[in-house]
């Protein structure tokens, strides 16, 4: 059953707007408080049936120590944090209400629901969990349930080394000192998909993503895997040990065989390559360029 109310505690941000669109197009009624609103955080809290807090990790802590006595047992309370480990303690501590920790794993930026993915982290009651994961999933998202911990050790991967990986990647070509439309032009597909992927962080919010990488408790951790594994390959590299390398590359590749399968991905099929007679999108190459000679 849907809530009479929903509250918004943040709810002229970013995501705190986009989720305020997707309920009132549901046709629930709405109580939003931010900077400036007429309403407080706390008259939002305790006016509307289930609250969601979407502002930022900085600032959470404060707000739910503000709102969480405003919550009665029968109420529910959901954060939109990136992190969900000391976000649901904190709910869980200031408020009696029903807890649940819930993280999209996407931007304002989509336009809906369908095919994107939250992740859900019960931290008190039945009903409101019930009651959110049901009206993600009518709209076309797929939700993953799975404890506060586990969360913020996956998200120290797919977000934390993610992001991290991407700014290496932009910092390494803007010292390499090549022309970044000659790299752009002369992109292997596999390639094109990280520069689009790079070109993305365009769209993103510096705050946020900086907070990802200091706030994240597991963050640390993964960063020294990565560092670890890129100097022992690295090593393998400069002690020209081809059969080490090649052998770690063929472990990845069954890796990511199986990482296809769950993706649904087919193998892609091998392909002759096109001659340049063929080759109808060819980029005009300055005179004297290697591939001219």
């Amino acid at each position: 059953m849907n809530p009479s109310t929903v509250g918004l505690i943040g709810g002229r941000g970013k995501m705190g707007s986009w989720f305020g669109r997707l309920f009132e197009e549901a046709g629930l009624k709405v109580l939003v408080s931010d900077r400036d609103t007429p309403l407080t955080n706390r008259e939002v809290a305790r006016q509307a049936e289930v609250v969601i807090v979407a502002v930022p990790m900085e600032v959470f802590p404060e707000v739910v120590q503000e709102i969480g006595p405003e919550i009665s047992p029968e109420k529910g309370l959901i954060d939109l944090c990136s992190l969900k480990a000391r976000e649901v303690a904190l709910m869980l501590e200031h408020t009696r209400g029903e807890v649940v920790g819930a993280h999209p794993l996407f931007g304002p930026y989509e336009r809906g629901l369908s095919g994107q993915t939250v992740a859900l982290c019960p931290g008190r009651g039945e009903r409101w969990l019930s009651w959110f994961r049901e009206f993600l999933e009518v709209r076309g998202a797929r939700t993953v349930v799975l404890s506060p911990e586990e969360h913020d050790r996956i998200m120290s991967l797919v977000q934390v080394l993610n992001h991290f990986w991407l700014v290496v990647l932009g910092r390494t070509l803007a010292e390499s000192g090549l022309p970044v439309d000659r790299v752009v032009a002369l992109a292997t597909p596999s390639f094109r998909r990280q520069l689009e992927i790079l070109s993305r962080l365009a769209l993103q919010d510096p705050e946020l993503y900086t907070t990802i990488q200091f706030e994240n408790p597991l963050g640390e951790e993964t960063r020294r895997l990565f560092w670890q594994i890129a100097r022992e390959l690295s090593e393998v590299l400069a002690r020209k040990e081809r059969q080490t390398y090649l052998q770690t590359f063929k472990e990845v590749q069954a890796l990511a065989r199986e990482i296809g399968s769950l993706l649904g991905l087919s193998a892609p099929e091998e392909k002759e390559p096109q001659t340049g007679q063929n080759h109808q999108e060819t980029e005009k190459l300055s005179p004297g360029h290697p591939a001219e000679k």
